[in-house]
């Protein structure tokens, strides 16, 4: 697939048409802490913008991660600490705000970035949003007795 997102694939289509064909990494739908380790951050920075633990409740929209970001980072981190000095690695990774993963699978995938393909998946974004923030605050304001 890393290949033919370069190179193209010439493919037929249903009616039997020639074209040419790329395949862009469009989405990885996983939970947060696995979008945390796809995007190669840790668990207390955000994967797929700027923002760390201590800005998820400001009201300020934090600028997007970014694939050449990120890269930049890990090669910055590489200049100061080999990858194999694992303890150090990590380390220097979290002064970042990343995970100690070098080499991310996307990191040579034409046209990839984490914060553009990483998809919230719903159960746990929409549900346990609902049950951990809207439900509670229902009960702060109605009181336990009225839900039921």
């Amino acid at each position: 697939l890393k290949v033919a997102t370069s190179l193209r694939v010439m493919m037929s289509n249903p009616i039997g048409n020639l074209c040419y064909c790329y395949t862009p990494l469009v989405t990885y739908i996983t939970n947060t802490p696995e979008q945390s380790l796809l995007a190669c951050t840790s668990t207390r920075a955000s994967p797929v913008s700027t923002a760390t633990h201590s800005q998820f409740s400001d009201n300020v929209v934090h600028p997007r991660r970014t694939a050449d970001q990120t890269r930049r980072e890990i090669e910055a981190i590489c200049l100061k600490c080999h990858p194999e000095d694992f303890v150090n690695f990590i380390k220097f990774a979290k002064l970042y705000g990343l995970n100690g993963v070098d080499i991310p699978f996307w990191i040579d995938w034409p046209l990839s970035d984490p914060a553009s393909f990483l998809k919230p998946e719903s159960l746990h974004h929409f549900h346990r949003f609902f049950f951990d923030h809207d439900l509670q605050w229902c009960i702060v304001a109605l009181g336990d007795t009225e839900i039921n």
